[in-house]
């Protein structure tokens, strides 16, 4: 008989378990395993406060037995109204430790749609900032009883130690509101599962690529689709995280990276295009930035050379938008090829493009859809594709380039135009402190380009100029009309608010005035 052929040897067989995902445990290990590295916020007024890792998560915990005491529970939802801090990092964590939803309220949101968030929302507790503190008072009103809490009143615990419940990966872990850039902003929610794995993705090598010896400084706020996941995926990996207020001066951005040995930066592309400008004028550089990763509209190829050659910075062109989570593709610029894309998924993302008729596919030109571990929504579609409202390309490997917004699209002799490419164009011109390319009628290609006039100077001659280069630029392509505007609206993440600007158009043809290449607004 064989010595092998017995059939009394019994072998052990280890099988993994699975193990709930929860975002609490992120800020768990770094308290545990980079408990030295720190988290860092500035204040509107500029005061500067640091903690590690473990202090912060000491004080997570005792804000996380004073919730339990109020009678916060599992699916409770409390309304985090301010911006980023260490006190609302505090309060996020405790409540992600034991179930609770936490709402992200945008301060800079209209305050009709602040209210009826709030009516929606009814939350268990409404935190605020300085910053925020009147004006919490007022919307509060809109929900009574709602108990009113100041962030920075931090909880003392009683010295208790906090002990997390039980409950299901797929809860809510937080909740974004978009900015509203095309209208009325969206509602978004994130699971604890979601959140885990999309800040995994974020610090993959081919992505973020972030390590524990990296000092992040997002300039979007935590309320901007989660600070582009930089509260957690910091902690995963251990990295220092420095929280900035949202100032729009590029001089302020610069002295915080020097000041904090910033080595990756968060920003859009509107961010950049003011920091190159202010960084070519001034002649400075940076001494210890090292990768930027760029999201928001694309940007242009001469800016991100610039970026990547002249000043010694890593350009990461990225896609995503805040039912994304909001990471979705990211591309490493190469000066050697013809043009900066969008880049490819992340493992976890899939695209597609919806062309006429329908019919998805892996190739071609159209509306991009996506879907993935990590992508929300409409509670209302029967599919799991989410139709993003962006008009772009898909390349052989699901290389990914975004044209525009569908509702901002124009082909010109059967090629796809970008506007935020138009747009760069325009603010080369001297004269032109900014630009935007309104599309009012797709189907005619009728397009308006809106532009505020640096001081004294004749918006006449720039004008001239204008359609000069842009007929230069695009192969004899230019805007129907101009129209000189004093100020243009943004949003909290440095979008203009094309939307607001078209009204005005439309009021303008309404009222019957001529849009001369002198009107203004």
């Amino acid at each position: 008989m064989n010595k092998y052929s017995s059939n009394t040897v019994q072998y052990p067989t280890a099988r993994v378990q699975m193990l709930s995902l929860h975002v609490h445990d992120l800020l768990k290990h770094a308290a545990q395993v980079h408990a030295a590295a720190t988290v860092t916020s500035v204040s509107l007024e500029g005061v500067v406060e640091t903690q590690t890792y473990a202090q912060l998560a000491k004080i997570a915990n005792n804000c996380a037995t004073e919730l339990h005491s109020m009678g916060l529970r599992s699916r409770d939802a409390v309304v985090s109204f301010g911006f980023s801090s260490l006190d609302q990092m505090a309060w996020l964590y405790a409540a992600l430790s034991q179930g609770v939803i936490t709402h992200f309220l945008n301060p800079q949101h209209r305050a009709e749609d602040l209210g009826r968030f709030l009516q929606q929302v009814r939350p268990g507790m409404l935190l605020h900032d300085a910053a925020t503190a009147s004006a919490a008072q007022a919307f509060a009103a809109l929900v009574p009883g709602t108990p009113l809490r100041a962030m920075a009143k931090l909880g003392t615990g009683g010295g208790r130690e906090y002990t997390t419940t039980e409950f299901a990966e797929d809860t809510l872990s937080h909740v974004c509101y978009s900015s509203g850039t095309t209208g009325v902003p969206k509602i978004v929610e994130y699971t604890h599962r979601s959140t885990v794995l999309h800040a995994w993705a974020c610090a993959l090598p081919d992505a973020m690529g972030l390590n524990s010896a990296d000092r992040v400084m997002p300039l979007m706020q935590n309320f901007h689709a989660s600070a582009w996941g930089a509260p957690f995926v910091c902690p995963l990996v251990g990295a220092s995280l420095v929280l900035v207020p949202p100032h729009r001066d590029p001089a302020q951005w610069f002295q915080w990276i020097e000041e904090h040995r910033i080595t990756v930066l968060g920003a859009v592309s509107a961010h950049w295009l003011a920091l190159v400008r202010y960084m070519r004028t001034s002649g400075l550089s940076f001494s210890t930035l090292r990768r930027t990763v760029v999201g928001g509209t694309r940007l242009p190829f001469d800016v991100a050379q610039f970026i990547q050659e002249e000043l010694g910075v890593e350009v990461c062109h990225a896609w995503g938008m805040t039912e994304t989570s909001p990471l979705a593709t990211i591309e490493r610029f190469d000066s050697t090829r013809a043009s900066l894309r969008h880049g490819k998924p992340v493992f976890g993302i899939e695209l597609a493009v919806q062309c006429k008729g329908g019919a998805c596919s892996a190739e071609g030109t159209g509306e991009l859809m996506a879907r993935g571990h990590w992508v929300a929504h409409s509670t209302a579609n029967n599919s799991n594709w989410l139709a993003t409202g962006d008009f772009a390309t898909l390349h052989e490997n699901s290389e990914l380039e975004v044209i525009d917004r569908m509702e901002d699209s124009l082909i010109v002799d059967g090629i796809p135009l970008s506007s935020a490419l138009v747009e760069h164009q325009a603010r080369l011109v001297q004269g032109v402190a900014d630009a935007a390319l309104l599309v009012t009628d797709v189907a005619s290609g009728r397009s308006v380009l809106a532009w505020v006039a640096m001081p004294e100077v004749d918006t006449a001659s720039v004008t001239v100029e204008l359609e000069k280069i842009l007929s230069k630029t695009f192969n004899r392509w230019r805007p129907t009309q101009y129209i000189v505007v004093d100020a243009f609206p943004y949003t909290a993440s440095a979008k203009v608010q094309k939307h607001l600007l078209k009204d005005h158009i439309a009021r303008l043809h309404e009222d019957d005035v001529a849009l001369t290449p002198n009107s203004s607004c």
